[in-house]
């Protein structure tokens, strides 16, 4: 008789170490997909920035040019 509780007792135990590598596996996806959402957002902002400060660069460089022009007209 102890032969089988052994054997229940090792696959309880076998069972519950898969149940917590799977959870430890989920564990690591989520935080795999919340690092690539912030590796997404940086990029994009790496991008916008650079775009939005050379967009005000020439917006300003225009309103001096007609401002320039209006006073020297």
């Amino acid at each position: 008789m102890a032969e089988p509780n052994e054997h229940q007792t090792s696959t309880d135990r076998m069972h519950a170490e898969v149940s917590r590598i799977f959870a430890e596996i989920a564990r690591m996806n989520a935080e795999q997909n919340k690092l690539n959402k912030e590796s997404l957002k940086i990029t994009c902002e790496t991008f916008w920035y650079p775009v939005g400060i050379a967009t005000g660069f020439y917006a300003a460089v225009g309103t001096v040019i007609v401002v320039a022009q209006k006073l020297f007209s």
